[in-house]
């Protein structure tokens, strides 16, 4: 922070941006999170700031990713700029802007809120036009700049002292690349800068075009493309992945580029580490993605900003979905920090925690710690709903809420959170629950009988536990007490109460289960067995 305020920028920009090429994936977040958390930052130490979007709408379409179902004959928009292919479902205006809006449309409800500039707009500016002018007139220059950082095997890029990074968006066959064995762009072949005039050959059909620099639709290739956009925008900051950010990678080169061809001296470099699903990273074109919308059915949206704000930039998080309970744990924690209604671990500042969560959360600070039901709870209540129907399940949460709230009426705000994440809760089990998490509670009596007078006697003690109402934490600790005070292995206890419940031997952890289930109901069904 310190060193974006050192630069001394008239205005503070932020940049980023992402190429709408298929579903974006979470791991587009983080480099979302980084600009929002700082943008925060720096409003709240009296700075304003302008934090950009780009989508790289003008980006070619270099495959259909696995997973999007396309109409027959998609394959033949290989090539096109993203902006100019239409949409596989029909329902926006491109491809681009599809992917784009699936996107953009989940940024607000969680936390973020850039301008977003479509870059095959963008390319429609004077500014644009004149970068392109720019880098033909230094393309000497420029050349010599790339031969320090691309090795010559990077056949997208080009060869040598014919290389120039010059695309141009056939007027024919409307490709700006074709893609055989490998992506062949389209790139000028000729021109004149006193006349502002050029030609081209497309790789892909062979039309062979010309017209004015300002008539036709000329983009530059990725690595000049980025520099100039800095320095248009005058960027202050942008971050980018670890793979961009090494020594002599593509970020230097961008910096280099944008000096001494463009007259801007760049932004400041802020790298970070991978966000992955499991072991494997996220790629489009594979389908192996997780997006903002599909988070946001399972989980809040403060609990994705915890997981990424929560770990050092250049930290690899490996995200599975089956960990969600974990880390709206772990954000539910981290706000009884926040109010004081529990101590951070020992060692850490609590400080840390005090600005963790302010950048966490979605609109305003909540005025003191919120009654929220419990991720776990919601994941087991609402797979009782077969046994007592929704309204029920919705009662018996809103029962255990107010005993949260320590017996006082749940506020508007506190009643719609707990009903967003039963609903959550809800999607989470049918989607992503382990089969460890996951239960049916059996209509039919229970089978099970207790086998002597150790098991009748823990019986008998579970239901007057359950009769008393404790917290769900003091429950659990009660079973385990009232176990071994019997002599009977805790263990066999709780496969003696899961046999009643479930019929198997195994179930979820086992005083939610019990919190979550109606307490006539439960009393009658372990008595049954006595």
């Amino acid at each position: 922070m310190d060193q974006i305020l050192a630069r001394g920028d008239p205005e503070i920009v932020i940049h980023t941006g992402k190429t709408p090429s298929g579903p974006i994936h979470i791991g587009a977040e983080r480099e979302q999170f980084i600009c929002s958390a700082i943008q925060i930052e720096l409003k709240r130490r009296g700075y304003e700031s302008t934090f950009n979007f780009i989508i790289d709408s003008y980006d070619p379409l270099k495959s259909i990713p696995a997973g999007i179902e396309v109409p027959k004959g998609f394959e033949e928009h290989v090539g096109k700029p993203l902006s100019s292919v239409p949409d596989p479902y029909s329902c926006h205006e491109s491809y681009a802007k599809h992917f784009a809006e699936e996107f953009n449309s989940c940024q607000g409800r969680l936390g973020v809120y850039p301008n977003v500039i479509y870059s095959h707009e963008l390319y429609r500016r004077k500014e644009m036009k004149d970068a392109i002018r720019t880098v033909l007139r230094k393309l000497d220059e420029l050349r010599m700049i790339r031969k320090k950082y691309v090795q010559e095997e990077e056949h997208e890029e080009g060869h040598g002292d014919e290389w120039n990074p010059v695309m141009v968006v056939c007027e024919r066959c409307g490709r700006i690349a074709s893609k055989k064995e490998e992506v062949a762009p389209n790139r000028l072949e000729w021109w004149n800068l006193d006349e502002d005039t050029a030609g081209y050959k497309c790789t892909s059909c062979g039309y062979q075009g010309r017209g004015k620099i300002s008539e036709l639709d000329l983009k530059l290739s990725w690595r000049v493309d980025w520099a100039a956009k800095w320095a248009i925008f005058k960027v202050s900051c942008e971050p980018a992945g670890k793979d961009h950010c090494v020594k002599d990678g593509a970020y230097d080169m961008g910096l280099e580029v944008c000096w001494r061809i463009f007259g801007y001296r760049g932004p400041l470099k802020v790298p970070y580490e991978w966000l992955t699903l499991g072991e494997h990273a996220m790629k489009t074109h594979k389908g192996i993605t997780f997006t903002p919308h599909e988070w946001l059915r399972i989980a809040p949206p403060e609990c994705m900003r915890y997981m990424i704000l929560n770990a050092d930039p250049m930290r690899h998080i490996a995200f599975l979905p089956e960990r969600i309970p974990d880390i709206v744990d772990g954000f539910d924690r981290l706000e009884r920090i926040y109010f004081g209604a529990e101590t951070p671990p020992a060692g850490e500042d609590p400080q840390y925690y005090k600005d963790l969560y302010e950048l966490c959360v979605v609109g305003r600070l909540p005025e003191g710690v919120p009654a929220r039901l419990p991720y776990r709870f919601c994941a087991i209540i609402v797979q009782l709903e077969p046994l007592f129907g929704w309204e029920k399940v919705l009662k018996k949460s809103m029962e255990y809420l107010r005993r949260l709230a320590g017996g006082a009426e749940p506020s508007e705000r506190e009643r719609t959170d707990a009903e967003d994440r039963l609903k959550m809760a809800k999607n989470w089990v049918e989607s992503y629950a382990p089969p460890t998490l996951k239960f049916r509670i059996s209509m039919d009596l229970p089978a099970y009988r207790p086998c002597n007078d150790m098991e009748r006697s823990f019986i008998e003690r579970l239901i007057s536990l359950i009769e008393q109402d404790l917290p769900e934490a003091e429950l659990q600790n009660e079973i385990f007490n009232s176990a071994r005070s019997l002599g009977l292995e805790v263990g066999k206890a709780f496969s003696l109460v899961y046999l009643i419940l479930l019929g198997a031997e195994r179930g979820p952890r086992l005083a939610p289960l019990l919190t979550a289930l109606d307490k006539d109901w439960l009393t009658r069904r372990l008595r049954s067995v006595l």
